[in-house]
């Protein structure tokens, strides 16, 4: 059995076993015997802490089928090992079997480090990149239909124009007070902003806005009608102290079809297939109140993330004075040094002035060019000096400041967490890429200020970086 097999197995294993948040004496010791059984070693099991459930289903797609069954059989065994199978175990196990068993590309699990979602309900999101008439329209006609049905299993039904319709029908003042409560710091115009997006929001653009634009999530982009399915939550670990672990909700989508009662008829087989794998059935929330401003779930992650998106200016602009070498961020001066100031900047130099798109790392796994070599040493001496009283010729190579940018990346990173509220903090942390290459920051570039002797000026437009090119 090839590498990247093995650790898929071990990567699954392990996100069975801990998916009813207990583990018995009977999950490890089937775990044990998984090891054994497809001999994965000591580094393998760590290295399957590297990779995403979406990864190591792919690869064990490859897979000869008789080879895919004999691993289904055995991470089976092992979610029934403590005679349950609770629902977190229950979504993981159907969805392995919609997708090794799919030959249509109809089904796809898909691992999203998508900020502010959590793993506290179990909810069926419809998502659309261009309006479809017919599936929304049995939509709206089966509605109660569809929700009961997911409701019966503790499925909460998400469909976007009946969010904004339920929106729409609350006393205006009383929504609008709690948008206020919300988020005290709202400009009257902000706020009218803010009701007017809440009670008009699209389908489309729920799926352009947050799961592609702001989130980063590209596999969204020109997506097919589909039901969105969240299956729970993973992470992968870092792979050294000065990185921090990311966090992935994993998404089932089941692409619709443009027939009659395409919606119906996929929730009835998906809930079928379900009740085949469950056996600790849970208790159902109950209904929500039209009337009511629900702020839990699905809905808390959507109001936050179009609340963040019609702050005032002031609280969302990042203000940096070059000449008294300070930084504010919301209006809050956050405190670094000279030199994690520097190479904030320079993250954010990277990030927004150049092509790349971040800061490249240079280490064993991402070996740089002599060409940016030069290139990035350059450009980060040069900043430096910007906030120095004396500028320095520094004749170091880039390679031999590497050590010492992760480490101020780490201060920098517990500096700002330590001045921004949680829910917002990600937002201004340098973060690292998907793909472990670069550090980014993802922050609106109009929103950035450079104030020097001179006057202040967008980050972006600030004269200086010519002279870098």
């Amino acid at each position: 059995m090839r590498h990247h097999q093995k650790i898929s197995i071990a990567r699954l294993s392990s996100d069975l076993i801990k998916a009813d948040e207990g583990m018995c004496k009977e999950e490890i010791a089937l775990y044990n015997q998984i090891v054994r059984t497809f001999d994965i070693s000591q580094d393998e099991l760590y290295e399957a802490q590297s990779i995403s459930q979406a990864e190591a289903v792919s690869y064990i797609r490859h897979m000869m089928p008789n080879d895919q069954k004999k691993i289904f059989s055995i991470l089976q065994k092992a979610a029934y090992s403590d005679n349950s199978c609770v629902a977190r175990e229950a979504l993981l196990l159907l969805t392995l079997s919609l997708t090794l068993n799919d030959t249509t590309n109809k089904y796809k699990l898909l691992s999203s480090s998508i900020k502010g979602w959590q793993n506290v309900d179990k909810y069926v999101v419809y998502i659309e990149s261009d309006y479809m008439p017919v599936i929304n329209e049995e939509i709206l006609q089966q509605y109660d239909t569809i929700a009961n049905l997911l409701h019966l299993w503790k499925f909460e039904f998400i469909y976007i124009p009946k969010l904004t319709q339920s929106f729409r029908e609350m006393d205006k003042d009383y929504l609008s007070d709690i948008i206020r409560y919300m988020n005290p710091r709202l400009s009257t115009t902000n706020l009218n902003d803010l009701y007017e997006r809440l009670t008009n929001f699209t389908t489309d653009s729920f799926t352009q806005d947050y799961l592609v634009n702001s989130s980063h999530q590209n596999h969204f982009y020109d997506i097919e009608p589909s039901l969105l399915i969240n299956v729970g939550m993973s992470h992968i670990s870092a792979s050294c102290p000065e990185q921090q672990d990311t966090y992935f909700i994993n998404f089932l989508t089941i692409r619709l079809e443009d027939e009659p009662n395409c919606v119906l008829n996929e929730i009835r087989r998906f809930l079928d297939q379900y009740e085949t794998f469950i056996t600790e059935p849970e208790y159902h929330r109950p209904k929500r109140s039209k009337n009511l401003f629900h702020y839990y779930g699905f809905y808390k992650q959507l109001f936050d993330f179009m609340a963040r998106h019609h702050t005032n200016g002031e609280e969302n602009r990042i203000l940096i004075d070059l000449s008294a070498r300070r930084i504010w961020m919301r209006g809050i001066e956050v405190q670094m040094s000279a030199t994690q100031l520097a190479t904030y900047v320079f993250i954010l130099h990277q990030t927004l002035c150049t092509h790349h798109e971040g800061l490249i790392k240079a280490g064993q796994h991402h070996p740089l060019s002599q060409k940016d070599v030069l290139r990035l040493g350059t450009t980060y001496h040069a900043i430096c000096n910007l906030f120095r009283e004396q500028p320095i010729v520094d004749h170091r190579s880039y390679l031999d400041d590497v050590p010492n940018i992760r480490g101020y990346i780490t201060r920098i990173r517990t500096a700002i967490a330590h001045h921004i509220d949680i829910q917002d903090v990600n937002y201004y942390l340098p973060k690292d890429s998907a793909d472990k290459s670069k550090y980014y920051i993802t922050l609106d570039a109009a929103k950035i200020i450079l104030r020097d002797t001179v006057g202040e000026y967008l980050f972006v437009d600030y004269p200086f970086w010519k002279s870098l090119r």
